[in-house]
């Protein structure tokens, strides 16, 4: 219902606005967070054959915050697919360290080992400060700009990315993301209010039961690369993490098989996915194509 709402509001706001449409092929462009009053860097990716019913994905880069080769690496494959891309720049300055991108940027954190995500900082952040608040932000912006059908989009992270968006599943049930990705994450929040944040969400505000149980009902899909098993790139080390499990894959599906069993429990909607991508190791670029097969349109119609 939320979804829908903030689909006519944006259908309200870009009525009789002039469009400054987006040349075909790979661009960027700024644009002004009203919540924040940031500016914000995107990268796009806009196919020859768009039309207003073209599916939107949203990419959310890497550690190395590279949203312009997270863009390059899909211009291919969502050329292939007739796709429009769209990479967002969060930057350190705005969002530094874990806790301000990977984390969300829920917390206020003010120490080194906070500002790494190593510890839980005392004040929350207001949610318009939240990195979490940044994918629709981008898509409303989006949808002023072009002509789209699109009610909202598929959000994919890989990586670092890949904690964003299922942290992201968690923090935004009511987003406008209507398929939510997430590759070879390096470790997760478990929806466990036993274990400490960031591993786990003891003495997290307002994530309360109904909040939970919209978590484990989210359109949310894990994808594991079958060789994602070496210490490739960046690999969280610390005994939280490892308790998760030695490697990106093992992590992975024990936190899939965590929230299954969580449901069962629960007695709740369990509709999360599980793809394993046959030789892919820790690479977007192994992992983007079959992620690309599995963005879908989002229309209520």
């Amino acid at each position: 219902m939320k979804r829908s709402i903030i689909a006519v509001l944006i259908a309200l706001c870009t009525a009789g606005v002039a469009r400054a449409e987006l040349a075909a092929g790979a661009g960027e462009y700024e644009f002004r967070n009203a919540d924040t009053g940031q500016s914000v860097q995107v990268y796009y990716f806009k196919p020859d054959g768009y039309t207003a019913n073209t599916p939107v994905v949203l990419l959310l880069h890497g550690i190395k915050r590279n949203a312009q080769t997270y863009r390059d690496g899909w211009v291919d494959i969502a050329r292939r697919h007739n796709l429009m891309v769209l990479a967002p720049l969060f930057t350190r300055e705005a969002y530094p360290g874990a806790n301000g991108y990977n984390l969300g940027n829920v917390f206020h954190a003010v120490s080194h080992q906070e500002i790494t995500g190593k510890a839980k900082p005392v004040e929350r952040n207001l949610p318009a400060k939240w990195s979490f608040s940044l994918p629709d932000a981008v898509f409303t912006d989006f949808a002023r700009r072009e002509s789209t059908a699109q009610d909202g989009y598929t959000l994919y992270g890989h990586g670092a990315g890949a904690q964003f968006a299922h942290r992201y599943a968690l923090f935004r049930p009511n987003s406008l993301a209507c398929r939510i990705i997430a590759a070879n994450s390096g470790w997760y929040t478990y929806p466990d209010t036993t274990a400490d944040w960031p591993y786990g969400l003891r003495d997290v505000p307002d994530v309360a039961d109904k909040q939970t149980d919209a978590y484990l009902a989210a359109p949310l899909m894990l994808m594991l690369g079958d060789a994602d098993v070496h210490k490739a790139g960046v690999m969280r080390k610390t005994d939280g993490a490892q308790e998760q499990g030695q490697n990106r894959k093992v992590r992975g599906e024990r936190f899939y098989a965590h929230a299954q069993q969580l449901a069962k429990q629960r007695n709740t909607t369990f509709a999360w996915r599980l793809e394993h991508v046959a030789d892919a190791g820790h690479s977007n670029d192994e992992m983007a194509a079959a992620a690309a097969a599995r963005v879908t349109g989002c229309t209520k119609h």
